[in-house]
This record gives C-alpha cells, sequence and structure tokens, in this order.
C-alpha cells in the first residue's frame, strides 16, 4: 500500500468529502418534484429521499455543530443530536442550500483544523439506557466516518430511485473502494 504525504493525504480526504456531499447536489435537481423527494419507499420502509439527505447532511452538520472557537476547548459530537420533521426533508431547494452550506464550512476549515484534532464523540449505545458513552476520536476519522456513512445511505437513495424508475448514476451509493475494484477488472478484461 503507497504511503501519503500529510498534505496528500489532507488533500484526499477533504475532496472526498466534498464530492460525497456534491454527489446528493447534483442527484436533487434530477428528480422531477418534490412530490418525489418525499415520497415514501415501499422497499425502503417508508423512507424517502428527503429523509436519508437529511440524514446525511446532519451528520456532516454535527461534527462541525460543537467546534470550539477556542483551539484548546474539548471538541464533543453527538451524532445522535439529529434534526427530524425539518424543512430540508420536504423541499429539495432547501436541502441543496444545506448541502452547498455544509460545503462552504468544510471549505472554510480545511486549513484551519488538522486532520488529527482529537474530539470526543458521545454515543447512545443502548436504547434502554439513557447514557451517552464517550470515546476518543479524530476529526479525520469523523469526518471519513460521516463520507462512508452517505455512501451507505446513497445507496437506500439508490434503491428508492430505482423504485421510481429514476436514473441514478453507478457510483452513487458505492463505496470508493468496489468502484476502484469494479474499475481494475474492466481494465483487466
Amino acid at each position: 500500500m503507497p504511503s501519503t504525504s500529510a498534505d496528500h493525504r489532507s488533500e484526499l480526504i477533504y475532496n472526498v468529502a466534498d464530492k460525497t456531499l456534491q454527489q446528493m447536489v447534483d442527484l436533487i435537481p434530477r428528480l422531477p418534484d418534490d412530490t418525489t423527494f418525499t415520497k415514501p419507499s415501499v422497499v425502503m420502509q417508508g423512507g424517502t429521499i428527503g429523509k436519508h439527505a437529511r440524514h446525511v447532511y446532519d451528520h456532516f452538520h454535527l461534527l462541525f455543530a460543537n467546534l470550539a472557537k477556542d483551539p484548546n476547548a474539548e471538541w464533543l459530537v453527538d451524532f445522535d443530536a439529529r434534526a427530524r420533521n425539518c424543512p430540508m426533508e420536504n423541499a429539495r431547494e432547501v436541502a441543496i442550500q444545506n448541502y452547498r452550506d455544509i460545503q462552504t464550512k468544510l471549505a472554510q476549515v480545511r486549513d484551519q483544523i488538522p486532520l488529527n484534532t482529537p474530539l470526543t464523540l458521545a454515543a447512545t449505545v443502548d436504547p434502554s439506557d439513557d447514557t451517552k458513552v464517550e470515546f476518543s476520536s479524530t476529526f479525520d476519522r469523523e469526518l471519513w466516518y460521516c463520507c462512508m456513512h452517505a455512501i451507505h445511505h446513497y445507496a437506500s437513495v439508490k434503491a428508492i430511485c430505482i423504485e421510481n424508475g429514476l436514473q441514478v448514476p453507478h457510483e452513487f451509493g458505492t463505496a470508493p473502494s468496489t468502484v476502484q475494484y469494479e474499475h481494475r477488472q474492466e481494465v483487466s478484461k
């Protein structure tokens, strides 16, 4: 496995985060209307494209929500503090604007927050217990988690699109390693 310089690694991670967000920004206008954006899926048990888009947005948003102005203060991330039933689930233009806002935030912090910046992740691990369990983590680990989590939900969005007869790019909702593997298989034929 080739090693990467810190600068190249940083560029890769920030670029993939931006591209991951951009995939949804590009998909939403291709939907025929807001009804398609909010139509409950039969296959995905009531999920909608809008709900999945909001859920992905929430994770990126929550990564930055408690970013301390003081670089010496603790950075606490709680992905469970998501919003639900909000305007971006129902209106494509609101969703697109929210995604663009996160892309702007990502660009703003790119040169300000080192990827290895420590943070604390708080999570609900048992639904029968209100205790939040805390984990030590880093910004790059959680940014990458947001990307992979997005790709996972994009696969669900892709299924909903297919259910509704809509075309979606092949790479939408597909992990980078899978895309790379498929490309190598094609090249080797």
